[in-house]
């Protein structure tokens, strides 16, 4: 099986072309709902192709300098994180997280927001998320381990917070390419 490649930008630290970066005022601006589902499809092909373009696991739409309630989630093994779980194109407007597990899990994350570094960060380890979906229906889904973390993710973007926020120390702040080096395979062993 071949797997996609993670943007080489991304991974040496440059940002993808539009992608808003940490620092910048937009990513810690409020978000407003989206409301009507038909009148953000425009939004939504935009950050679906961004998200497809760079190889990544999600994107929320601060991330590209609207500041509206919406994240796509689509995950793909990469040659970064050959052995993660996939999982299908979802497309969330004005999401929720009705519920989370009280255990956390410690991993490995990093951010087209934030390119170059990684971090490990504690995350819930099953979401249950509330959201409409493209065509105005309300859509209620459970998602566990990396998948939920990367719904955790992108939503957490939707309230002005990056995943080094979320760190509990800076001690595992890393380049992707000392990740690469000296933690990936530690990691896919977990």
């Amino acid at each position: 099986m071949t797997l996609a490649r993670s943007d080489a930008g991304w991974i040496a630290g440059t940002a993808g072309e539009g992608i808003v970066t940490i620092g910048d005022p937009r990513l810690k601006a409020p978000t407003a709902p989206v409301g009507d589902a038909a009148g953000a499809a425009e939004l939504v092909r935009t950050m679906v192709e961004r998200l497809r373009e760079l190889n990544g696991a999600g994107l929320a739409a601060p991330q590209i300098g609207a500041s509206v309630k919406a994240a796509v989630v689509e995950v793909r093994r990469t040659d970064v994180f050959p052995d993660r779980p996939t999982c299908p194109l979802m497309v969330m407007l004005d999401p929720v997280i009705v519920s989370r597990s009280e255990n956390a899990v410690l991993d490995w994350e990093g951010c087209f927001s934030v390119p170059g570094i990684m971090g490990l960060v504690p995350r819930a380890e099953t979401i249950t998320v509330r959201y409409t979906d493209p065509d105005g229906r309300e859509v209620t889904a459970e998602h566990h381990g990396y998948v939920a973390r990367v719904v955790q993710h992108e939503l957490d973007h939707l309230d002005a917070v990056e995943f080094v926020d979320r760190m509990r120390d800076m001690t595992s702040l890393t380049t992707v390419a000392n990740y690469l080096a000296h933690h990936q395979r530690a990691s896919t062993a977990r």
